[in-house]
């Protein structure tokens, strides 16, 4: 290898696996340059395993149901001034559900690295609500994907400081001390939010008109009572101020379907949707009937629509894919529909006779997200 041109040093060391990427880190001064930054820029961290599906391909230190020692050495490993490792960290993610271990230090210890971090580009936190304010006055000037599943670890000028953000979701909202302050990040592109209020302060705070720039919004409705006029206000709101949004998925089964059949919004622009086919009850599966009336409340709101996502609750869909896709071309509204695509990639197109059929290959182009529920 020292043979070779250092500028291919690097793309030698992109192929290696993380063994390889250690032992030159360990050798000499060169290749602990070169080696180092690939070794930390992409972190996963789990001690649940359902996430283990949602993470990249891409080499990376990925830790399969750890310790809390382990967790502990790598955020004393990322804390290291010396070393400081922590500013080559470009993509982090962290699901610790340590219920029975003590937050204090970790939090401490995190907060601390999150500081250092000045090239992290996505960011998931899942799982750490006993955190709370975890980011309080943490600045990460190169983020752009952020998904956090529990409010309580943000303090309330999170957005403001990161005005760059293009992806962000935030699920969990229990415990926040309140509304995120403005300006709300100006370019943001995608969106999936679950608590009525603060999603529609968030809109509000985002440019409209010819000004948008949202292209996709995600928004997970409840059965809290209180919220149903909010709800109805935030569909209006999306109808009328954001005409670059291409795909608009308003989830949440039953609750989600009343909504629709109150408000009757339209939302002529988007060539993409979800819906999600399930009961308050998750466990339990919905019916033939019950599928197609939550078709026929749906699909006015969606004239132009293309591709329709489909989505199951814990039961499952409780009728097989052809039926479903049968339901689909049976319902009027959905008569521009061409492309079916279920939860696990399974897809089926419109042939020329207008029918539905299943496609050979799996369909992998929907951005997903690391939990399906918010």
């Amino acid at each position: 290898m020292s043979s070779l041109p250092v500028e291919l040093y690097t793309e030698i060391a992109r192929y290696l696996d993380r063994s390889d990427l250690a032992a030159l880190s360990a050798s000499t001064q060169t290749l602990h340059a070169l080696a180092t930054p690939l070794l930390y820029r992409h972190i996963a961290f789990s001690n649940y395993a359902s996430l283990e599906h949602f993470f990249s391909p891409f080499r990376h230190i990925a830790f399969r149901e750890p310790s809390v020692g382990q967790l502990f050495s790598l955020l004393q490993t990322l804390g290291d001034c010396a070393a400081d490792v922590a500013r080559f960290v470009q993509h982090l993610e962290l699901d610790w559900a340590g219920d029975n271990d003590k937050p204090t230090p970790i939090m401490s210890m995190l907060n601390s690295d999150l500081r250092r971090m000045s090239g992290l580009t996505y960011l998931f936190v899942n799982r750490l609500e006993r955190f709370d304010c975890l980011f309080e006055d943490v600045t990460l000037p190169a983020l752009r994907e952020c998904h956090i599943t529990h409010w309580g670890t943000l303090d309330r000028g999170f957005l403001a400081r990161h005005p760059h953000l293009k992806r962000l979701s935030l699920a969990a909202w229990y415990s926040h001390p309140g509304p995120l302050r403005p300006p709300m990040p100006q370019g943001l592109e995608c969106l999936r939010m679950s608590n009525a209020r603060y999603a529609l302060d968030l809109l509000k705070g985002l440019p409209h008109g010819k000004d948008a720039k949202l292209a996709r919004i995600d928004l997970s409705v409840t059965g809290r009572r209180r919220e149903q006029g909010v709800w109805s206000e935030i569909l209006r709101l999306v109808q009328n101020s954001f005409p670059t949004l291409s795909q608009v998925n308003i989830v949440g089964g039953w609750y989600a379907m009343r909504i629709f059949q109150h408000a009757r919004p339209t939302f002529g622009y988007a060539t993409r949707a979800c819906v999600s086919c399930c009961n308050p009850l998750e466990s339990v599966s919905l019916s033939e009937v019950e599928v197609r009336d939550m078709f026929i409340s749906v699909a006015p709101a969606y004239p132009s629509v293309r591709t329709l996502d489909l989505l199951s609750g814990i039961g499952g869909f409780g009728l097989s894919y052809r039926d479903i896709a049968r339901l689909v071309q049976e319902t009027d509204g959905f008569g521009h529909v061409e492309l079916i695509i279920f939860e696990d990639g399974t897809a089926y197109s419109r042939n020329g006779n207008g029918d539905f059929e299943l496609l050979p290959t799996r369909m992998d182009d929907y951005l997903q997200f690391p939990w399906k529920n918010l």
